[in-house]
């Protein structure tokens, strides 16, 4: 029987794996485990993500742990195949300079998957299957992979919805960063996800078009210094899409995801 609220987890992470882990590491598997085996994408199959986006910071903010620590650490389980990192076109980012200024998503690593593939490993001692069958397509939870019965529901749309506007949070956060290392603000994230929310909600805005003028913004000169918050994102978003435009036109090119 499921216990609700809870995520599982491989057996070999506690038959011979966890062992051979530091502190952080373990932490960062356990967080890659709670973002893709603790999303049910189908009830009936019992389905779960096999992948998921997670931005460098939500890594330092749940685990507790230090941007170079997580780094590192992300760097040996890579190495020791109990994760995988990946970009959005499902090529594996094997070193921290493929990973470097990309949007990484993490899946279990080999060590792991291996064995879930076989019924042993999904068993427990009295014979019960204790994990759940993974996606087999494209697992990044959207409106184009997500079961027939499941697509249209407002409980999914939502939860997805919501996770998105802490995920454009995230990043323009993480850009941010890269941009002025010396910037130093802990951000209230529930707020920063709300400014996003008015963005698509009020504003009428497209998760798509919001994270292009986040990416746009903080690589233009003068734009990665005042847009410093989904705020003033959200302040300054019209005059940020004309100034794209007028800058696409000026070099003889069209773009059609913002208007």
């Amino acid at each position: 029987m499921a216990v609700p609220n809870t995520t599982p987890t491989p057996n070999e992470l506690y038959n011979g794996e966890m062992k051979k882990m530091n502190d952080t590491e373990l932490r960062v598997v356990l967080l890659v485990t709670r973002a893709t085996l603790g999303w049910m994408v189908d009830r009936e199959t019992g389905m779960r993500k096999q992948e998921d986006w997670i931005s460098h910071s939500q890594l330092i903010k749940k685990s507790g742990r230090s941007s170079p620590s997580i780094s590192k650490a992300v760097n040996s389980c890579v190495n020791n195949e109990w994760i995988e990192t990946r970009d959005k076109d499902g090529k594996l980012l094997k070193t921290a300079l493929e990973r470097k200024r990309r949007k990484i998503y993490y899946r279990l690593g080999r060590v792991f998957l291996d064995k879930m593939s076989t019924k042993e490993s999904l068993v427990d001692e009295d014979g019960n299957e204790n994990l759940p069958n993974l996606t087999t397509k494209s697992t990044k939870v959207n409106n184009e992979n997500l079961p027939n019965k499941l697509r249209n529901t407002k409980e999914i749309y939502t939860k997805e919805i919501y996770t998105k506007d802490s995920e454009l949070a995230h990043l323009l956060y993480d850009l941010i960063k890269q941009e002025n290392p010396d910037w130093h603000v802990t951000p209230n994230w529930d707020i920063w996800a709300d400014d996003i929310r008015k963005l698509r909600e009020i504003d009428e805005r497209t998760v798509k078009q919001i994270e292009f003028i986040i990416r746009w913004c903080q690589q233009d000169n003068f734009w990665h210094k005042n847009i410093l918050s989904p705020a003033k994102l959200r302040k300054q978003f019209n005059r940020l899409v004309v100034e794209v435009k007028s800058k696409y036109k000026n070099k003889g090119r069209k773009i059609g995801i913002v208007h």
